[in-house]
């Protein structure tokens, strides 16, 4: 079934997908936006100054242009690395970039796809919300008597999933996990064939690793399963993670890692972690300090900051106070604490969890 109107140009069919899992995910920006009084700054990791303006909220670059919000009207646009307008800042939400597509919203209007031109590609007229692109498919939702049940599209607007999942994520590794009108997860593959069944009261993304966590219907445990739905390891805990090659794991409160087996490397103690990710450090707090331990979970970085995440590239983003900067592995400030904020799409980028601006909604007023 064919729901949207949608434009199209010759190219359009020649679209190319991305290789998994890393296609919005970055392992370092080579400018940091951060934001002081009424100004954003994008910084190079020296602090210098790059280029400035009155953007209320920025992302970083994808494909080459950088989402930025004008802080007058809350409009969105696209900037190149320069800092020159590319696409005016005219739109009420927007995406990054990726795989040549974004989408983008204009006032009292339905999210419309756009490739890194400029030009329109398809119109969503009766969706209520629309995703990136990965793997070649979006994930849109239509809104019916208040309830949104989400689908996918391809390019060219074909449906290649119906609308019929309560909640869905991005495509990784082939996969996407899918919640049905039970409240179970499991996972299609882009033809939107039902590969692992709906089981699962929780269900992560495929990491590159062909991994995921699951949490099973009985509470307290979660299961690592392969891309076909093996299950590799069942664990006991009250949340498991994926942190690489090894897992965030909380246990009576406190958080830990361990590895793909369940046995525990780093001894649950802390009350709060974020991710080692692809570094030797990890961030962690005990009784509302932040410090960094190392995989053996000895202290590298004493416990002094209000909040900290972790190494993005050489550098991670702490609090002090009421201000951010941003240190090194040794713990020594390479931009002083003087930002009152850092932007969120560096944040998420840090965390492991890709960028901020994934999904748009519809500002027409029956779909909102």
């Amino acid at each position: 079934m064919q729901y949207f109107h949608f434009a199209l140009v010759a190219s359009i069919l020649l679209f190319c997908q991305c290789s998994g899992h890393d296609s919005h995910y970055l392992s370092h920006s080579d400018y940091i936006p951060v934001f002081s009084e009424d100004s954003c700054r994008y910084i190079d990791p020296d602090d210098q100054q790059h280029f400035a303006d009155t953007y209320s909220d920025a992302s970083l670059f994808y494909e080459g242009l950088a989402l930025i919000c004008h802080s007058a009207d809350n409009k969105w646009g696209y900037i190149d690395d320069n800092g020159e307008l590319q696409y005016p800042a005219v739109y009420t939400a927007a995406t990054i970039f990726n795989e040549n597509r974004a989408w983008v919203v204009r006032p009292d209007e339905a999210p419309c796809a756009i490739d890194a031109k400029g030009r329109l590609q398809l119109t969503l007229t009766r969706a209520s919300q629309a995703t990136i692109y990965c793997e070649g498919l979006a994930a849109f939702a239509q809104k019916e008597k208040n309830k949104e049940q989400w689908g996918f599209i391809d390019k060219t607007g074909h449906t290649v999933v119906e609308p019929i999942y309560t909640e869905v994520k991005l495509f990784s590794q082939g996969r996407a996990a899918v919640k049905n009108g039970k409240g179970l997860w499991g996972y299609i593959d882009t033809e939107g064939n039902e590969i692992i069944p709906p089981q699962y009261t929780s269900a992560e993304s495929f990491s590159k690793r062909q991994q995921a966590v699951v949490a099973s219907k009985e509470s307290g445990i979660f299961q690592v399963i392969g891309i076909t739905g093996d299950t590799l390891a069942t664990i006991e805990c009250q949340k498991l993670i994926a942190d690489g090659e090894i897992f965030r794991i909380k246990k009576a409160g406190k958080w830990g890692w361990c590895d793909p087996s369940g046995k525990i490397i780093i001894e649950p103690q802390f009350d709060n972690s974020n991710a080692f990710g692809e570094t030797d450090l990890a961030p962690v707090e005990i009784r509302g300090k932040w410090g960094y331990v190392n995989r053996k979970g000895e202290w590298k970085i004493k416990r002094q900051f209000a909040e900290a995440f972790p190494f993005f590239g050489h550098l991670a983003v702490v609090q002090t106070g009421t201000v951010y900067g941003l240190i090194d592995e040794k713990g020594h400030f390479q931009i002083n604490p003087q930002y009152d904020r850092v932007a969120q799409d560096y944040i998420h980028q840090s965390l492991g969890i890709g960028s901020a601006f994934t999904t748009v909604r519809s500002d027409h007023a029956r779909y909102k």
